[in-house]
């Protein structure tokens, strides 16, 4: 699939569940911008790998929180606004390629 078609599938709103669930087998992409770009990304549920990625996030966010846990409030927040950076430029990175 080209670029466009990509993009054309993605704002059909056919291609969603209950408006939240992203769910399109001709889109390569695990990792999809939501249907207004600005409000971040969700996952293609009709990929296989979308539950073990889903599942890596939830880890990535909650193990280091837990390794940092008494160390004070300052290091925790440190930790969550890295995480939350890191997170957001891997989904903009993973989102953004076609194939």
């Amino acid at each position: 699939m080209t670029r466009e078609e990509i993009e054309t599938s993605r704002k059909d709103s056919r291609k969603s569940k209950w408006r939240h669930i992203y769910f399109c087998k001709e889109d390569p992409r695990v990792i999809v911008p939501r249907g207004i770009k600005w409000m971040g990304w969700t996952l293609n549920f009709a990929r296989p790998s979308a539950i073990p990625t889903l599942l890596l996030i939830v880890a990535f966010l909650i193990i280091p929180l837990r390794m940092v846990e008494g160390q004070g409030v300052v290091t925790v927040r440190l930790t969550f606004a890295a995480e939350i950076v890191a997170l957001c430029l891997v989904c903009a990175y993973l989102s953004s390629r076609t194939k």
